[in-house]
């Protein structure tokens, strides 16, 4: 603290690096952090100090900032210290009187933020960029409380324009864009339950984005269950007698109520009495980063001597999140008999927005814990698979998982407390309370609820269905010529490969031809925003006389650039669906000379694209061999690389095709 940017001070004088950026919250830079930036200026130290007016300590939970602070007040107090070079950033400069701000000071809308540090960074000295927007985190926290309006717009993404290329979640740093499976491949998804309404997933290159105006989320529809009538067979559980403190540890990611969860534990102990302690590591954790209640319950509040679970001492655990319950963290709590509930669902992580196929490794985790404390005492199911199957939304399953939890006894307290203590919180009491019942019905599910929650088993499609149902989408596609030649170029395929290999690598290589063949041109971005199926999923999810509004960057539309030099995308209103839909139906003069996109260099690089893997197809049928089926693998599954739109899709390209010529070569 009041340390930001020091070391720099003297390592610059030794690294090549020649300047660093450092953040700083407006609440540390009142404080303390105004110091550094006087030492830098001092030692004429090449930095920029990125002080980041949020509206909030973020740090330490979102508690409102100490003291008179103001942007322009920052601005004055940089200016006099030496600071020549100041730039305000913001979602809306128009707030800002620029007369009340250093002569200097430059204004620019957050779309330029990258451009900006660029700027800064090669201008010698300590230069300061003021970057004002209230914590996204906490717009939501008061919307939901009230205290700010809720805007009626919604960031959707049409799972057929997608490519799953991953480009919004490097634009948006947001962990609300959710990896999605689908018989097309993985998919990008908003989650709406923890969406900020931040609205810079807009910004990835892609097509897919729609914002639903003036709108209103659907409510889903719970599913009919009594459960008081589901309880009554159900035997109460056996509790641990409370000769010494009990620790229970509640492990999961910010923003989705783990914090909840330990407050009810608490709350019941002490409506009954007992002793109870909760100590919540949150850091930085408003938002999806590692959360750890340590609860711990004793007879009397004068048995409890600290808050802190020792190192291997945890007599039971609460898994909200699988990732954060096998990191070193959480595990180190763990000993052999632990008892444990996890929840199985995949929440992503920011190793999504480095890697877009990151994988969570869900078995893999819960095998390590399994491994940990013993494999007979740990419950797991996908909470939030149940929570949105039963209660009708993904917000319940922390509380479906403690109510699990009490049903094993692993929470001593009784049923009228916990239901007290839920009653108290006074928040969607009614079904917080049903997703307790919920939790405990779980544990040993009576038949009416098996039923509801049963899932008909994903198999795997075979090679000629896998072909049938592109052949018919290439069909709407194109036409039936279309598909036939889809379905003739692998039929040509088949019959070069070995009856042991064709299993091997027909399927692989009908995605991979279809990919290249289902290109999502103008027409095809047009087709896919107008079908009825995409209407009725919009229908399905919200309500009102709401307007759809496309994000588009249309190639034959002079554009301004956005700070990584690629078309900036406009919005379309309501207006454009009768264009979209006339432009789908020229689909007709796709590839022949009538075709008006036949000059552009995307179109030009799809068709050599699939000219090119068309010639690697042949290839790799001529050549195919047992011993070689896996290379041969590698070689037809690469393609389903090639993903995203523009400059995306072309970077993608070049480095698909130098991996396939490499593996080619050792074929």
């Amino acid at each position: 603290m009041g340390g930001e940017g020091v070391p720099w001070v003297a390592a610059s004088k030794f690294s090549g690096n020649k300047h660093i950026f450092q953040n700083l919250g407006e609440g540390t830079w009142y404080h303390s952090g105004s110091l550094a930036i006087r030492q830098a200026v001092a030692a004429k130290t090449n930095i920029t100090y990125k002080i980041l007016y949020n509206d909030a300590v973020a740090m330490t939970g979102g508690q409102p900032v100490d003291g008179p602070i103001s942007v322009d007040g920052i601005a004055h107090v940089c200016h006099g210290e030496g600071v020549e070079r100041i730039a305000v950033v913001s979602d809306n400069v128009a707030k800002f009187n620029q007369s009340d701000f250093p002569i200097g000071t430059s204004f620019s809308d957050r779309a330029d933020l990258e451009k900006i540090q660029r700027e800064l960074r090669d201008i010698p000295g300590v230069t300061v960029l003021i970057y004002e927007q209230t914590c996204a985190t906490e717009k939501r926290r008061r919307r939901k409380r009230g205290k700010l309006p809720d805007p009626k717009k919604f960031v959707v993404i049409n799972e057929l324009v997608c490519e799953g290329c991953g480009d919004c979640s490097v634009a948006s740093n947001c962990l609300s864009v959710e990896p999605k499976q689908s018989d097309f491949g993985v998919k990008r998804q908003i989650n709406q339950s923890s969406c900020n309404k931040d609205y810079s997933c807009l910004e990835g290159f892609c097509p897919s984005f729609v914002t639903v105006e003036g709108a209103t989320r659907r409510k889903k529809s719970a599913i009919n269950v009594d459960f008081s009538q589901l309880l009554q067979d159900l035997p109460p559980p056996e509790f641990a007698p409370l000769t010494e403190p009990y620790d229970l540890l509640v492990a999961g990611v910010g923003g989705t109520g783990v914090v909840t969860v330990g407050a009810l534990i608490t709350m019941a102990a002490h409506l009954e009495g007992k002793g109870a302690s909760v100590l919540d590591f949150t850091g930085f954790a408003q938002k999806f980063g590692t959360v750890l209640g340590y609860v711990r319950l004793a007879n009397t509040p004068d048995a409890i001597h600290q808050v802190r679970i020792e190192t291997s001492a945890a007599d039971a655990v609460i898994g909200c999140d699988a990732v954060v319950c096998s990191s070193p963290k959480a595990s180190a709590h763990y000993r052999k008999g632990s008892q444990f509930v996890l929840n199985r669902a995949e929440m992503p992580t920011g190793d999504l927005v480095l890697n877009r196929d990151a994988s969570l490794k869900i078995d893999q985790r819960e095998a390590e814990i399994r491994k940990t404390v013993g494999d007979d005492v740990v419950t797991a199911f996908d909470a939030n698979k149940i929570s949105e199957q039963v209660m009708g939304d993904t917000v319940f399953a922390n509380i479906i998982l403690l109510g699990a939890a009490w049903q094993r006894g692993m929470v001593p307290v009784s049923e009228a407390a916990m239901k007290q203590a839920i009653l108290l919180n006074g928040v969607a009491v009614e079904q917080n309370s049903n997703a307790f019942d919920l939790g405990r019905l779980l544990i040993a599910p009576p038949k009416a609820l098996r039923d509801v929650l049963t899932d008909a088993p994903n198999e795997e499609p075979s090679c000629d269905e896998i072909i049938a149902q592109r052949a018919a989408f290439l069909e709407g596609y194109q036409n039936g010529n279309y598909a036939d030649h889809y379905v003739e170029l692998l039929t040509n395929f088949r019959n070069t490969l070995s009856p042991e290999l064709e299993n091997t690598l027909l399927g692989t290589a009908a995605k991979s031809l279809f990919k290249l063949m289902a290109i999502k041109d103008e027409y095809e971005v047009a087709r896919l925003h107008t079908q009825q199926v995409f209407s009725e999923t919009l229908s399905r999810d919200f309500e009102g006389d709401f307007k759809v509004k496309y994000h588009l960057a249309p190639p034959f539309l002079p554009s301004k650039r956005d700070s990584r030099g690629r078309p900036r995308k406009r919005q379309f209103g309501a207006w454009m669906t009768p264009v979209l839909k006339g432009l789908a139906r020229m689909k007709t003069l796709r590839g022949t000379l009538l075709d008006p996109f036949r000059f552009g260099a995307d179109r030009k690089l799809d068709l050599e694209t699939l000219s090119w893997f068309k010639e690697t197809l042949r290839e790799v049928g001529h050549k195919a061999r047992p011993a070689k089926a896996e290379l041969c693998a590698s070689i037809l599954v690469a393609p389903m690389d090639i993903r995203g739109y523009g400059p995306v899709r072309e970077d993608a390209t070049a480095s698909v095709r130098a991996r396939v010529d490499a593996l080619l070569a050792k074929l």
